[in-house]
């Protein structure tokens, strides 16, 4: 017969026994329990009880304990049972009144029911202890969505009113300062933008944890010849010969080149700006590989034309040597 039994959460059964513990039909042994963390709360007139077993690498936790005796008679009896288990106290948490356990000679200061501070009931308070878990990372995410999203719809309106503007030039055209990099570059070669990015996967299995999009942390370079990225497990190189297509993303930007597979995606905080200096420096190696073109043609053209004069001339000379005499 189970020592303590009883339900938590949404009925889910518990049962202590002598040497296990028994949480909805999977067995923990008692042997390897090494923390023990008792919380009692008060909410709307109603008395619960949670606890935190901790059995090596594993965490149990049992919330919504409507019987709070039974909670407090299995923590008597865990601490009375495992000596190697410590207690925990709740940081920021009022004690409450003695358990039985104090008549019995265990500790009263090991086995002190804890009231957290929201047992007040003010309405903030209480919002905050009936919302679930990840409530609050909820939230959080939805708040970083939507600034992400107003900075794309500012950062659309600025280069909006920058090609709407009339008496200036074409931004392509605008010269780029220089900035400084911590890598040595190829003799005659320039960094023009330089910023923080982060490596990531596009296509992910559903319900997938976001830790599994992220690849890599490092740099992002982009000079007037190639695109680098230093990062701690690895490094990219990619001529802009190479590449044939840049897309902006909602908080990154996706290249993709002749000989991958697929698209790499860089998250970074401005990726407007990144793309904007991305077109500038694309231009310019276009125009400098169509001038460069051009010369090259010019020369091979000049070439020919001070080859095709001495031919015609050295033809005549040999047509007169080649001719018979008649008499």
């Amino acid at each position: 017969m189970p020592i303590v039994e009883g339900t938590c959460g949404w009925g889910r059964l518990f049962q202590l026994y002598p040497d296990h513990l028994r949480v909805h039909g999977v067995v923990y042994e008692l042997r390897h329990l090494t923390q023990i963390r008792p919380v009692y709360r008060t909410l709307l007139g109603l008395p619960s009880a949670r606890l935190e077993l901790t059995f090596g690498q594993q965490r149990v936790i049992l919330r919504g304990i409507a019987a709070v005796e039974d909670a407090r008679k299995m923590v008597d009896y865990l601490l009375h049972t495992c000596p190697q288990a410590r207690l925990l106290v709740a940081p920021g948490h009022e004690s409450g009144p003695p358990t039985e356990s104090a008549s019995a000679g265990v500790d009263p200061a090991a086995t002190e029911t804890t009231v957290p501070l929201v047992a007040r009931e003010t309405p903030t308070a209480l919002m905050r202890a009936l919302a679930p878990t990840g409530w609050q990372a909820a939230r959080r995410e939805l708040l970083q969505r939507r600034r992400a999203r107003l900075q794309e719809e500012r950062e659309r309106r600025q280069e909006a009113t920058l090609s709407r503007e009339s008496g200036r030039r074409s931004p392509l055209k605008d010269p780029l300062p220089p900035v400084q990099v911590p890598v040595r570059l190829a003799y005659g070669e320039r960094a023009y933008y330089c910023c923080q990015a982060t490596l990531c996967n596009e296509q992910l299995r559903p319900f997938a944890p976001p830790e599994e999009a992220v690849r890599d942390h490092g740099l992002l370079i982009l000079t007037d010849r190639r695109l680098l990225y230093l990062g701690r497990r690895c490094q990219i190189l990619l001529g802009y010969d190479h590449l044939l297509q840049v897309s902006r993303q909602r908080n990154g930007v996706a290249f993709l080149a002749d000989h991958w597979r697929r698209r790499e995606l860089f998250t970074m905080r401005r990726p407007l700006e990144c793309v904007l200096c991305l077109e500038k420096l694309l231009w310019r190696f276009q125009q400098e590989r169509q001038l460069s073109t051009l010369m090259s043609v010019e020369l091979e053209e000049q070439d020919e034309e001070a080859t095709s004069p001495n031919q015609e001339a050295r033809q005549p000379e040999r047509h007169a040597g080649s001719e018979p005499v008649t008499r």
